[in-house]
C-alpha cells in the first residue's frame, strides 16, 4: 500500500515526535548535525522492519531456538517460511552460524554449522550466531542487518 504524501501541516505537526511504528524521530527544519538523527532513523527503519527471521531462544531446551516467521527472497524466488524450532545441542562448546537459504525447490530452509566449518558459498540470508556453552545457549548475536542493509 503506497504512503501519502504528508501536507506542510502534518509535517509541522510531527516535528519532535516518534512515529509509533518506526520508532523515527520527526526532526526540525534545519537540524545540526544531522549525522544522528539519519543514523538513529536508519536504525529505528531496519530494526521495524526486520522482525522477520529473527532468532530467539527457544525455552523447550537450553539449546534450542525459534526462528521468527518471514518472507525474504533468494535468487529472485520468494521464500515465504512459517516459524520454527531447531535444535543446536550438537554444536555445544562453539558458535552456530544460522542461515537461511532454499531448498532447491523454492523453499526455505533454516541451515546451521559450527562457526569452525563458517557461513555456506551458496546463496543465503545470514541470521544469526548462536553461542553456546556448557550446554545451553549463552548469546545470540543478530546479523539479519548485514544482509537487509546490504541489498
Amino acid at each position: 500500500m503506497p504512503t501519502p504524501d504528508l501536507a506542510s501541516t502534518t509535517i509541522d505537526a510531527l516535528i519532535n515526535t516518534r512515529d509509533a511504528r518506526t520508532g523515527m524521530r520527526f526532526p526540525p527544519p534545519g537540524l545540526q548535525p544531522y549525522h544522528a538523527w539519519l543514523i538513529d532513523s536508519l536504525h529505528r527503519l531496519a530494526a521495524s522492519s526486520a522482525g522477520d527471521y529473527l532468532v530467539t531462544q527457544d525455552e523447550s531446551t537450553p539449546t534450542s531456538i525459534y526462528v521468527a516467521p518471514g518472507r525474504a527472497s533468494i535468487g529472485g524466488t520468494p521464500l515465504p517460511y512459517n516459524g520454527g524450532s531447531h535444535e543446536l545441542a550438537t554444536i555445544n562448546n562453539d558458535t552456530a552460524m544460522v542461515w537461511l537459504t532454499d531448498n532447491g525447490s523454492g523453499s526455505p530452509q533454516i541451515g546451521f554449522v559450527s562457526a569452525g566449518v563458517g557461513w555456506p558459498a551458496g546463496d543465503h540470508i545470514k541470521l544469526a550466531e548462536v553461542t553456546i556453552q556448557a550446554g545451553r545457549i549463552t548469546s545470540i548475536l543478530d546479523r539479519r542487518f548485514e544482509s537487509i542493509l546490504s541489498a
